[in-house]
């Protein structure tokens, strides 16, 4: 028999029709109720107004200054950034906690009291305030003011039962501060009931943040759009208009205190500069005095003078030293009768007078020579003239050459002192440049510091901030929060998705398996046990004596699966499930218990090799002497199967040590060997395998079974995992597969054939 899987789809717009009509009453009762909600939130929600203004931010322009050169010329901050930070101070906390206490936003007046109360401004015929407060954070306080007369009041707070008359204008004493109620001059006191709140300073800062906003229009202009909700409109208008004015008075400021900041800089800066310039000064005088300098340039002009005098003195000198040392020479050979010229460059009067009496002698040589020979008389009578003569020209020679020599000296020492002067004035120079640079140096910076103050001076004069208002703060006619039509709107579709969401969950199917029925709906697969719900779910429950709803649906599944297996012939019987969680191990040990309760001898089989838990559950250690050792050849048959402590007629095969090649240990020749040994020693055989929905091991074993129990859990197994049970059957060839469901609560699931049975002795 083929049955069908899935339910046929409907068409959507059909079912939703349907449910409409078949619902219609409640669709309209519930848009009636959330209808009225909605008008309910309306009547005592706090309405408010947007209030809205502009300002234009403007950001400071770095001033030129002829002396840029040293202010560097450039701002560090581009224009762009100081006005997003104009834009930030906007939202700053300390702008809004500065209106808050000016205007004592932390108090407020309404008219009425409790849920219907409305806050006035102008309306109020009094103000309230607060003195010597008397606690650190001040608790958000409701008092209501019942006026009697123009001069007294009655004032109660039911949290506190505070209750008592009061006169306006005079303080009345309260736990938390003194509290004055004033009344305003010109208002008529009239009788009615007022309320006043007085929260924390913070409280009203952090309130007022919420509702306040400040952005720029766009990224193309410097326009502030400042936004804030309020229930006030006309108080709403101060507080924006104070919030803006407040920024342009900061904004000055802030301003003015930035140019102080500067001209104690700049003093600071000219008093540190007319030092170091006094310094310099001071220095370059005294190097100009130790070094003889008036003007270096005229100076340097007369000594490269000096030194060409001294050396052209110098070479004449030289010049007549060498003649006279020819001269010497010359006198000096006796044999030399010739006539001296008389152009010597020789500036003395003996000596020139002693040189013509020479020359006049040569001369009359000469002639005599022409009428004599050299050894007449007169010839020799004047060579002997000749010979005294020319003694004493060469003592006259040799005086006036130790004068020259020593003139010559002393023009020597003079013109090398004059060069070596000469030499030092390129030092000298360069010293008096390095003085003038950095005298120039302070003096320009001087003059800088100099305008820099005056121009400082004169911007502190100025009281225009550069930023201004361009449009007043102005309220909406009509409350912007909350919008009626969107109220009645949400409230109307919340009418409508509630009980839709009602029906549809009612009419959708289960995901997860909560009756009998659910399983039914989706398998043909029969139904052989439904075990009850117990609260202890790790070890065997069944005993002799019990009589619990457990107990009870372990006996009703004996006797089915006796009923469908041949009790003549040794059985062996897989219990697998879905997932992990379902309860077949648990099943398994219980189920091998009841059978071994009829005097047969049961094995139980941990066949579960990658999580074995049938051990733990019967107290035994699973990784000693099990199925992985014999399979390996370590154990024989007998050496793995244990008795347990259950029944005397229960055995247990545990799993081993676990491994990783479990499905390649189930394929092995020796598995089809060891059951059918076994066989021959039990009349049923337990096996507990793995998941069929996570791993093909159960799979292996199943095709040894006789009879397949498959685990489903109530309101844990999921409808598709049903799936894989009709896919085991119609794909796999399973025909010998049965369905028991675990954990039923019998007092409320949908199940049949279990309202009976445990009337007849006490529950366990």
């Amino acid at each position: 028999m083929t049955i069908e899987l899935e339910p046929q789809k409907n068409n959507g717009l059909k079912n939703f029709r349907k449910m409409l009509l078949n619902h219609w009453k409640l669709f309209l009762f519930s848009m009636l109720v959330f209808i009225a909600l909605g008008k309910a939130y309306l009547m005592v929600a706090t309405p408010q107004y947007l209030i809205s203004s502009a300002l234009v931010v403007e950001a400071q322009a770095a001033q030129a200054s002829p002396s840029s050169a040293f202010a560097g010329g450039l701002s560090t901050i581009a224009p762009t950034e100081n006005l997003k930070n104009e834009g930030d101070v906007l939202r700053t906390r300390n702008l809004i906690e500065e209106t808050v206490k000016t205007l004592h936003l932390n108090i407020n007046v309404f008219s009425g009291s409790g849920m219907l109360a409305q806050q006035i401004y102008d309306e109020s015929p009094f103000e309230a305030s607060i003195s010597n407060q008397k606690v650190d954070t001040v608790k958000r306080k409701m008092y209501k003011i019942e006026v009697i007369n123009r001069e007294s009041f009655h004032l109660s707070n039911d949290d506190d039962d505070l209750e008592l008359n009061g006169q306006f204008g005079k303080p009345i004493r309260l736990p938390q501060y003194d509290l004055v109620i004033q009344p305003k001059p010109h208002a008529p006191i009239v009788q009615s009931v007022y309320s006043v709140q007085i929260t924390s300073e913070d409280e009203a800062i952090a309130t007022l943040l919420k509702n306040y906003d400040a952005e720029f229009s766009d990224k193309t202009t410097s326009a502030v759009d400042i936004t804030l909700y309020y229930p006030n409109a006309k108080r709403g208008e101060i507080i924006v208009d104070h919030l803006m004015r407040q920024y342009l008075k900061d904004n000055i400021a802030t301003k003015k205190a930035k140019i102080d900041s500067m001209l104690t800089f700049i003093n600071n800066r000219i008093s540190l500069v007319e030092k170091e310039l006094a310094g310099i000064e001071g220095n370059y005088e005294q190097y100009k005095a130790s070094n003889s300098i008036a003007d270096i340039n005229e100076q340097s002009r007369v000594m490269v003078g000096n030194a060409n005098d001294y050396q052209n003195q110098y070479n004449n000198q030289q010049v007549q030293l060498t003649a006279i040392y020819q001269l010497e020479k010359f006198l000096k050979d006796p044999s030399n009768k010739q006539v001296i010229p008389g152009s010597l460059n020789i500036n003395d009067g003996s000596f020139t007078a002693a040189l013509n009496d020479y020359n006049g002698l040569i001369i009359q040589r000469q002639k005599k020579l022409l009428s004599y020979t050299e050894e007449s008389p007169l010839v020799i009578n004047i060579d002997e003239q000749l010979a005294i003569s020319r003694e004493n020209l060469l003592q006259n020679i040799k005086s006036y050459k130790q004068a020259m020599e020593a003139k010559s000296a002393k023009l020597g020492d003079q013109t090398n002192l004059a060069k070596g002067t000469l030499k030092s004035v390129p030092t000298k120079q360069r010293s008096l440049n390095d003085f003038g640079r950095q005298q120039e140096l302070k003096q320009q910076l001087y003059i800088y510091l100099l305008q820099k103050r005056e121009e400082t001076a004169l911007a502190k004069t100025s009281n225009i901030p550069t930023s201004h208002i361009i449009d007043n703060a102005k309220s909406t006619k009509e409350p912007a929060k909350p919008l009626k039509p969107v109220i009645y709107l949400l409230s109307a579709l919340l009418g409508f998705i509630v009980p839709f969401g009602y029906v549809n969950n009612k009419t959708q199917p289960h995901v997860i398996i909560s009756s009998e029925q659910d399983i039914q709906d989706h398998t043909d697969v029969s139904i052989i046990g439904k075990i009850g719900h117990s609260s202890i779910s790790n070890r065997v429950m069944i005993e002799d004596s019990a009589k619990s709803a457990v107990t009870e649906s372990f006996r009703t599944l004996r006797t089915k699966i006796q009923n469908i297996l041949n009790s003549d012939e040794t059985q062996i019987i897989m219990v697998t499930s879905s997932v992990n969680g379902e309860g077949k191990t648990f099943i398994s040990a219980n189920l091998a218990n009841i059978l071994a309760k009829t005097d047969k001898k049961v094995l139980l089989m941990e066949l579960d090799l990658r999580k074995p838990k049938l051990s733990e559950i019967l107290n035994q250690d699973s990784s000693i002497a099990g199925f992985s050792d014999y399979m390996q050849g370590s154990l024989e048959l007998d050496d793995i199967i244990k008795p347990t402590e259950l029944n005397e007629n229960l055995f247990l095969i545990s799993s081993g040590p676990v491994v990783s090649n479990a499905s390649e240990l189930l394929l092995n020749k020796k598995t089809k060997f060891m059951l059918d040994t076994l066989k021959e020693q039990f009349d049923y055989i337990i096996i507990d395998s793995s998941p069929m929905g996570l791993v093909s091991d159960a799979l292996i074993l199943e095709k040894f079974a006789d009879m397949t129990i498959y685990i489903c859990r109530h309101n844990y197994t999921n409808t598709e995992q049903i799936n894989l049970v009709n896919q085991l059957k119609s794909k796999d060839n399973i025909e010998n597969m049965y369905l028991v469901i675990n954990d039923v609560d019998f007092a409320k699931a949908g199940y049949f054939g279990y309202g009976y049975g445990l009337g007849y002795g006490n529950e366990a």
